[in-house]
């Protein structure tokens, strides 16, 4: 009895092992059972096009089909495609949901669109991205704002998601960062701030001011040029339509005299005075032996307006005279160089008079030199003491 109880049971296990072997095949098919780890779902044998591109969701590899398809078998659910929730609640259901719930939404993730930008299975991109970017983001995004004569390096190289975060974040216009925070991750924070003196835009963080942050058809990305872009400011006026201007604000160089963005010298100027202006003034000529203490001192702006103005040589006065008595008052109350003799030598003529062969209309630099002078009292000519001067004008008397 007991050998054919042992028999029976030994015909038994191979009965069900036989069984199991020739049903496996059917239950792999037909089961959406989870796969093995790296291992791809039995669904793609029928579905094969989820698997064909390069980027696989990773829920298929890890957590299989059913992850998202809860009801695979179940008609009730089959138009809404056997998943256990629609639209962003699915995608939710793993991502964390902070991430796309800041202040400043992208509009695609506000609407909760998230396969307008994304493929639900697989994809040919990172992230199951339906396009490479900038390509996808032109989907949308005009492409014309971001093509230029001058492009922001990271648009060229198409990394929008170098300064913007595709979802949502705290900062305007899904920036991942505040400005100018945001441009000091490339920029070198040491060239806008930490000087003396910082242009207000600079030190309000208003980059955008003056640049644009993708394209633009000018130079270092500025929204205009120079002089336009800074009279968006400065009054055109002061720079402007008066009868003389400074060569190089005539040319609109103004970044030839002042820095843009920060200087240790007063006005962002690009180097103190006078050693900026003898970028362009022949030093020679303010260096003789005897100096005006106001050229001494580098006060060139004691004397000139340094944009326009309405005088001959900049100067901050109607006239040379004029300029000269500012400081000069007591030449004006005495008799001047020939003392005792009348009222002195007069200061000036109103009408060009003949001296020798030449014509001129007298004045304070008839006599003397503005700058400089190689001899005493800044004389024009060579000479010791004022009388000495006569006879370079008044020659045979």
């Amino acid at each position: 009895m007991a050998t054919f109880f042992s028999k029976t049971s030994h015909v038994l296990s191979l009965s069900r092992l036989t069984l199991s072997v020739f049903l496996l095949p059917f239950f792999l098919l037909c089961s959406p059972g989870r796969p093995l780890a790296g291992e791809l779902p039995v669904c793609v044998t029928c579905h094969k096009k989820i698997a064909e591109k390069k980027y696989l969701h990773p829920v298929i590899m890890k957590g299989g089909c059913i992850a998202c398809h809860t009801h695979p078998h179940s008609a009730k659910h089959k138009a809404e495609k056997f998943l256990f929730a629609q639209g962003v609640e699915l995608c939710l259901s793993c991502h964390d949901k902070t991430k796309f719930n800041n202040t400043v939404k992208h509009p695609p993730v506000a609407a909760g669109q998230c396969t307008l930008c994304h493929e639900v299975h697989s994809s040919d991109n990172p992230k199951l991205l339906k396009s490479a970017v900038p390509d996808l983001c032109f989907t949308c995004h005009d492409k014309a704002a971001f093509t230029d004569k001058t492009v922001h390096p990271p648009v060229a190289a198409g990394m929008c998601t170098a300064c913007h975060n595709p979802h949502s974040t705290s900062a305007e216009k899904l920036l991942l960062a505040k400005l100018p925070d945001l441009c000091f991750t490339c920029h070198d924070k040491s060239m806008f701030m930490g000087k003396k003196g910082v242009h207000p835009p600079v030190a309000g963080g208003l980059c955008l001011s003056c640049h644009r942050p993708h394209a633009s058809p000018n130079e270092k990305l500025l929204v205009k040029t120079p002089p336009e872009l800074c009279f968006g400011c400065h009054d055109s006026k002061r720079f402007e339509g008066r009868k003389v201007e400074h060569a190089p604000v005539a040319a609109g160089l103004c970044l030839s005299c002042h820095a843009p963005h920060q200087s240790d010298s007063d006005k962002l100027l690009v180097q103190p005075i006078p050693a900026l202006c003898f970028t362009c003034h022949e030093k020679d000529e303010f260096e003789y032996e005897n100096i005006h203490p106001p050229v001494a001192e580098g006060l060139c702006m004691a004397c000139h307006r340094p944009h326009s103005g309405s005088h001959k040589n900049l100067i901050r006065a109607r006239s040379k005279n004029a300029l000269c008595l500012k400081c000069h008052k007591k030449v004006a109350r005495e008799a001047h160089a020939v003392g005792g003799i009348g009222n002195g030598h007069p200061l000036a003529t109103k009408r060009v008079v003949r001296m020798g062969k030449k014509r001129i209309r007298l004045s304070c630099l008839s006599c003397h030199l503005p700058h400089s002078s190689e001899w005493p009292r800044l004389f024009r000519y060579e000479a010791e003491r004022p009388l000495e001067l006569c006879g370079h004008c008044h020659k045979g008397k």
